[in-house]
């Protein structure tokens, strides 16, 4: 059974800790990590894929250290950073047979991979293209295949949806969830959305600490009786969207507003509590301080 663990990692960076003492256990499965920017997401996967060591803790790969496992860990591992490095001018076919050399896969077998590859991801009559000449969504598809190309038991995507359309992430969601049936699959995102159609298991991040994490159902109950939503002339909506944290807002037909907040306690008077979805839970688990009005 593949597990890999995190066992008090930390990551310092002079006075600045990027990642403080994480203990957690994944299996096979899709994980979806969220936090804001510099939670700490980012300096966590790039210690999980071994680009970075970690200042003190140990991140175990079915009881060893990745870090004495070397190839042997590599060729468990599949990585999509978010900043894609490439030749432009390289055609995709090209980029991929690189990489497979670079990833030890035979040669035999590479084509073979390549192509199913370019078929997974979309790409099928792209692979004479340079890559130069491609969307960024076919760069990230691209992305998605080079990190598949030595079939990983362990899939790590940071940020793989950043700056797609719409039509592109419902595609790159698609895709993942159907690698997350036989493999362990690490998605980092802020993308909200993107984790909690896909994620079997959700971690949220700050301060680089995992502060829950649990499946959707486990996660939205953390912040049941703290959403509110309420109808409000448009003055005092805004008033309220300077003192409460608000999740969303929407002009009606007749001039007023529809506030949905996020609080501990009735922001105001005729605010009813509502069901909690995702984004709520986000919001709420990286508070700085407990919700209520602010001062």
């Amino acid at each position: 059974m593949l597990e890999l663990k995190l066992d008090r990692v930390s990551r310092h960076y002079k006075q600045k800790i990027a990642v403080d003492r994480l203990e957690f256990t994944f299996g096979k499965g899709i994980y979806g990590l969220l936090g804001a920017n510099g939670a700490g997401k980012t300096t966590l996967l790039r210690m999980m894929v071994g680009v970075l060591k970690p200042t003190s803790g140990e991140i175990l790969c079915d009881g060893q250290e990745i870090g004495k496992m070397a190839g042997e860990y590599r060729r468990k591992l599949g990585y999509l950073p978010q900043d894609l490095g490439y030749y432009p001018n390289f055609t995709v076919w090209r980029y991929l047979e690189y990489l497979a050399e670079l990833k030890a896969v035979p040669p035999e077998l590479a084509v073979e991979r390549i192509e199913k590859l370019l078929q997974f991801t979309g790409l099928a009559k792209s692979g004479k293209e340079k890559i130069k000449t491609l969307s960024g969504g076919m760069i990230r598809r691209m992305g998605i295949a080079q990190s598949l190309l030595n079939d990983p038991e362990i899939l790590i995507l940071d940020e793989p949806t950043s700056g797609l359309d719409p039509r592109e992430r419902i595609r790159f969601r698609n895709m993942i969830s159907a690698l997350g049936r036989d493999r362990m699959v690490l998605l980092s995102s802020h993308i909200v959305s993107d984790i909690e159609y896909i994620a079997d298991e959700i971690l949220i991040m700050k301060g680089g600490k995992i502060t829950e994490s649990g499946n959707l159902q486990k996660i939205l109950k953390t912040v049941e009786g703290n959403v509110w939503e309420c109808v409000k002339e448009p003055e005092q909506a805004e008033l309220l969207n300077q003192q409460f944290t608000v999740s969303n807002l929407k002009n009606t037909e007749d001039g007023k507003v529809v506030l949905r907040i996020v609080s501990d306690t009735q922001p105001v008077e005729g605010a009813v509590r509502i069901p909690p979805n995702l984004e709520d839970v986000y919001l709420y688990g990286t508070r700085e301080k407990s919700f209520g009005p602010r001062v």
